[in-house]
């Protein structure tokens, strides 16, 4: 009987997530997706919580204290905090987009780039930690907005959420910065390569007959 170590389970999901169908249909869903959320007029938008609240929500903070949150959603105020509750309404989709739109980038990159690609794979999942801790972090901003006025002790663990959430999201990114630019510098030696045998390869005729001519 052959043992699943999380290890080959998260290998195992990481490779159905290299599939070009999949991040295409991903990166059509993460495009307009991200744009509504982060930059449109609309009620749920991070631009419509800091016009009602007056400050940057503690999600897109790097860390939030106990008493930051509880300070954030006093400055807020009923309005505040109602647009506040919509943004985590649509903020039950936007994690799972992003997700699998970068796991999926990811994952066909480091096929792409590696001929052993399983050493690799675990990268993959960095993108999957990320949207993990941005729906505990949701979790615990839920739980600040039922209890409030009055302070809850999660209160805490949703800055710690929100600086699990950036660390693993930044390292997401920069490992496919990387694994993109280790792909363009392979195929660009790769052509200059198949340049200079090109161009060597009419010398060597020339050379030839040149020798021909002259027996």
């Amino acid at each position: 009987m052959k043992l699943t170590t999380p290890f080959t389970a998260t290998t195992s999901i990481v490779t159905r997530l290299a599939s070009w169908k999949l991040w295409v249909a991903s990166a059509m869903l993460f495009t307009p997706v991200a744009w509504v959320f982060f930059a449109s007029s609309a009620p749920f938008a991070i631009p419509a919580v800091e016009a009602a609240c007056h400050q940057t929500p503690p999600d897109m903070r790097l860390f939030t204290s106990a008493h930051g949150v509880t300070e954030f959603l006093n400055d807020c105020g009923p309005n505040g905090r109602d647009t506040y509750r919509q943004m985590q309404l649509a903020d039950l989709f936007y994690p799972a987009i992003v997700g699998v739109f970068l796991a999926s980038s990811l994952s066909l990159a480091i096929h792409r780039l590696s001929p052993q690609p399983h050493r690799l794979l675990w990268l993959g999942a960095l993108p999957l930690a990320a949207m993990a801790f941005d729906y505990l972090e949701n979790l615990f901003a839920w739980l600040a907005l039922a209890s409030y006025p009055d302070p809850i002790a999660t209160n805490h663990l949703l800055g710690v959420a929100s600086a699990a959430k950036t660390t693993t999201s930044w390292a997401a990114g920069l490992a496919l910065l990387a694994a993109l630019a280790a792909i363009v510098v392979r195929a660009t030696r790769s052509r200059l390569s198949g340049a200079n045998r090109d161009h060597a390869a009419p010398d060597a005729a020339d050379e030839r007959e040149a020798i021909g001519s002259a027996l």
